[in-house]
């Protein structure tokens, strides 16, 4: 029976099993209170009263207990994801990280250029937009598998599932373009925006914190670099990290 009512089919099946139990109930009392000449002239009203009855109350039952799980679905739905973004938070992208252990993996950090001066000189609601905006582009731009996250201001976080290095950076370098490529309209104002991204290899077996360190790096060289580009981390020969630039 299925107590777990989401959708409206979801709630003409439960409204139909809540007035046959009813009406099978009602035929079951019926042969045991009453005499069979009694109980046969009246098992059509009867049977007919009851669903009268049970239809209407299944079909209540059936409304509220959908409700609830809507109730609870936004609940967990903002309970694991930025209220501004949609995106992950950062304690949901860990735990969703977990499944992803054992396969190759690529982490790419993002970071909208020069965010605090287009706050300072556009307003919080484009800001705000803008950031709305820049975690659409990049969830639009991955595959249901793949994680964004939000780590904090303007600072995001995504891990490519099944991806080596070479097609992270491509997936990077294309994230670039669309970001550059896409204006943030703010009523009737139109405003550029660009991002930089750091791209590191996430092994099976490694730490994901290590990589998102990298990472990171790699997004600073980005930075230093004059912004609105991609940095890869390539492990050294001897365990150091030479950065690469790509623009």
């Amino acid at each position: 029976m299925p107590w777990e009512v989401r959708t409206r089919q979801d709630e003409i099946r439960f409204t139909l099993v809540v007035s046959l139990i009813v009406l099978a109930a009602s035929g079951v009392l019926r042969s045991l209170m009453l005499p069979p000449e009694l109980a046969m002239p009246t098992l059509v009203p009867g049977a007919a009263m009851a669903v009268m009855i049970a239809a209407p109350i299944g079909w209540i039952i059936a409304r509220r207990l959908r409700a609830v799980h809507d109730l609870s679905a936004r609940l967990e739905h903002a309970l694991h994801h930025d209220l501004l973004t949609g995106v992950r938070t950062r304690a949901s992208f860990y735990e969703a990280a977990r499944a992803l252990e054992g396969q190759p993996c690529v982490v790419i950090v993002a970071d909208i250029d020069h965010f605090k001066g287009f706050n300072d000189c556009h307003g919080h609601f484009a800001g705000d937009q803008a950031l709305r905006q820049f975690a659409t582009l990049l969830a639009g731009n991955c595959r249901g598998g793949d994680l964004v996250a939000r780590f904090g201001g303007e600072e995001f976080v995504i891990v490519l599932r099944g991806t080596g290095a070479d097609q992270g950076r491509a997936i990077a370098d294309r994230l670039a373009d669309r970001v550059r490529a896409s204006p943030i309209y703010v009523g009737e104002r139109s405003l550029s925006l660009t991002a930089s991204f750091g791209v590191a290899a996430w092994t099976p077996g490694g730490d994901m914190d290590n990589a998102i360190q990298q990472a990171d790096c790699a997004l600073y060289r980005a930075k230093n670099s004059g912004r609105d580009r991609v940095c890869c981390h390539h492990a050294g020969p001897e365990g150091a990290a030479p950065l690469q630039a790509v623009s």
